[in-house]
């Protein structure tokens, strides 16, 4: 789990890489780049500058003096070198921040030959940073807006090159001219691309640039990134802004013409147009509920609900061709098996065409995120409803049911969706599925409903009711997704990401007494082996966080892990343990912990998380006086009560100063 998530992250530098090395091969060859020809000099220039880019820069100021150099050597041959792969490679990068007049010449220059642009391969690329970069200097870091409704971003150690390149545009103060100037070539390039509609929607190129527009119509920014893959990674990180009213006008027009279009129930099962059609349904979330309720309920009837004929009679082409197979040779087989494969095939239910497509599938989980109560419950009813327990089976929709589950808001579509669940959960375990299970628990937790059924289900799924001493090793089966017969020979500290969400879910309903008397009953090395895992560690913070666990539960936790606090302590995800635990600990057991960890204090400083923790909880001024240090504590706890036993006058400054001077 941990490896394939790794190389998850690693993919986007290993494609950049590898597109260097390729690219200095062909070199070779006399080949400089793809697209428009350059010359040799050209290409080492580039080149060189995309390695420095590799390499990092140390400040912003670098970057800036970096790309107004470049963007100066391509003067009076803008469209001619961003028509160059290796070329259009660098600009992307760069573009975000060149200078006032640099960025108002290529919106001259390409303004100009739009047409062409948009649909070339290489210049689109650059065409589209311009209009991400023109959005975010037009409106300005005063339009940034929190999203309420969205969950929260993570917090990251490093800002990144998105990160970075936002920052810039939103607070550099640029002059009013130049911000008007940004906000009318995002109104003219979309406003262009409304009108060629016809000619860019099934357009490789073009369409991407064209759900660009959209999202910073209705101030919605996605950052694009050179070398790196974007979609629904980096849509998770999308923030919003103020905009114009009049955008949104704009923007409404785009599905007001697309709906009237005889091609448009086809629309969900191309590539292209389904994926704009998912960026309209996002962008309208924003701009118009009413218009995507709408919207939403046209894709369902017209598209969404059409009979899978092509796939229907392919099947019988297939059956009926493997029947006279099996009759040339002469082989049959047994009559018992012909049976039991012909009655699941009469219990397999009628899709409708959307969950025969990825791309279909892809816009229906998109709209599912995006829907209010009432779509939402249409949609359950005419696509899911009778077929949820088939759909989580299947590799290509498992992941529409789990959205289904994570907005579903209505109590009653919720409980019949667990009902068609609740004979599978064994089943999707065995299969892998464990997505859908994690997030039916998920819907248990947050609708407040099912959640004695869902614990009786996961023990039987994972063969521990019924049996004392079976019983006990529930949450080891837990984490691991395992069953009892399985989990026997189990000895590793593996914590499954879904085991652990799972746990996570059943500690915070309104009684987990079952599983929290499961965590207790373990051995203490035990338990600081699974603490001491990536996944198994935040199981924790939602024992500690649960409303519905007692104190006492919580403080025998806590002491149960008394001794193991410094292995915990010296690693990344141990380190975080400690930290909720101290929290959570009353001022005796903080006393026991500091003492524990100074007896070892050598061993702490040897660890670069373990010194964080010796500096965090000034363990030299325990070392002094635990008196002093114990005064201190409280002092550091202070501005955490309530603001009637706190003095008025006594700022968080003043209550920090002994501990952070």
């Amino acid at each position: 789990m941990q490896t394939e998530s790794n190389g998850k992250r690693k993919r986007p530098k290993k494609k950049g890489n590898r597109f260097m090395r390729n690219a200095k091969g062909f070199a070779k060859q006399g080949i400089f780049g793809r697209g428009t020809h350059i010359d040799d000099e050209q290409f080492s220039y580039f080149i060189n500058i995309l390695d420095a880019m590799k390499a990092g820069f140390d400040d912003v100021e670098e970057r800036v003096n970096m790309a107004n150099n470049v963007f100066e050597q391509t003067k009076d041959q803008e469209i001619h070198l961003a028509s160059n792969q290796i070329v259009s490679k660098a600009l992307e990068s760069l573009i975000g921040f060149v200078d006032n007049e640099q960025l108002e010449r290529y919106f001259n220059k390409f303004g100009d030959s739009l047409r062409p642009l948009c649909s070339d391969r290489f210049a689109s690329h650059v065409l589209q940073k311009m209009l991400e970069i023109a959005f975010l200097r037009g409106l300005g870091k005063a339009a940034a807006q929190e999203v309420s409704d969205g969950p929260t971003t993570t917090k990251r150690a490093k800002p990144d090159a998105a990160q970075i390149e936002e920052e810039y545009n939103l607070e550099t103060e640029f002059s009013d001219d130049h911000r008007e100037k940004c906000r009318q070539f995002v109104v003219r390039i979309s406003k262009f691309m409304l009108n060629n509609l016809e000619d860019f929607v099934w357009d490789n190129c073009a369409s991407h640039i064209m759900r660009t527009a959209i999202l910073c119509l209705v101030g919605m920014h996605v950052p694009k990134i050179a070398f790196e893959k974007g979609g629904a990674e980096m849509a998770k990180h999308r923030k919003l802004y103020t905009v114009p009213e009049d955008w949104h006008e704009v923007m409404k027009e785009f599905p007001q013409r697309l709906e009237m279009w005889p091609q448009f129930v086809d629309f969900p099962y191309q590539e292209h147009s389904s994926a704009l059609l998912g960026v309209i349904c996002l962008a309208l979330s924003v701009a118009d509920k009413s218009f995507l309720k709408h919207f939403g309920k046209k894709i369902l009837l017209q598209s969404l609900l059409k009979a899978n004929e092509e796939n229907d009679d392919a099947v019988e082409k297939k059956t009926d061709a493997k029947i006279e197979i099996e009759d040339n040779d002469g082989e049959e087989k047994p009559t018992e098996e012909k049976e039991k494969s012909a009655e699941e095939k009469k219990d397999d239910p009628i899709l409708p065409k959307v969950f025969h497509h990825q791309s279909s599938v892809i816009l229906l989980e998109t709209i599912l995120s995006v829907a209010g109560a009432k779509l939402l419950t249409q949609l359950y009813a005419m696509l899911f409803s009778g077929r949820v327990g088939y759909l989580a089976k299947q590799q290509q929709t498992n992941f529409s049911v789990q959205r289904l589950l994570q907005n579903m808001k209505e109590v009653t579509d919720f409980e019949s969706i667990f009902a068609e669940l609740q004979p599978h959960v064994e089943g999707l375990l065995k299969m892998g599925y464990t997505g859908v299970v994690s997030a039916l628990c998920a819907a248990c937790l947050r609708l407040g409903s099912k959640q004695a059924q869902m614990i009786a289900i996961l023990q039987s799924s994972l063969h521990v009711s019924g049996d004392k001493e079976k019983s006990k090793l529930f949450f080891n089966c837990l984490i691991k997704l395992k069953p009892s017969e399985i989990l026997a020979s189990d000895e590793s500290g593996f914590v499954h990401l879904h085991g652990s969400l799972i746990a996570q879910h059943v500690l915070q309903f309104n009684k987990p007494i079952f599983l929290v008397n499961c965590i207790l009953d373990l051995p203490a090395a035990q338990l600081a082996q699974i603490f001491n895992t990536p996944n198994g560690s935040h199981i924790v913070d939602a024992f500690m966080q649960s409303k519905f666990i007692g104190e006492k539960s919580r403080e025998r936790l806590i002491r149960q892990l008394d001794g193991f606090y410094v292995d915990l302590a010296i690693t990344r995800h141990g380190s975080r343990v400690l930290e909720q635990c101290f929290k959570a600990s009353q001022e005796a057991q903080k006393l026991r912990i500091a003492k524990e960890l100074i007896t070892k204090a050598n061993m702490l400083k040897g660890s670069p998380f373990g010194r964080l923790i010796y500096a965090k909880y000034r363990l030299d001024t325990y070392n002094l006086s635990p008196t002093q240090w114990q005064a201190s504590l409280s002092k550091q706890l202070d501005p955490e009560q309530p603001e009637t036993k706190r003095k008025p006058a006594k700022t968080a400054a003043e209550a920090f100063k002994d501990i952070l001077s």
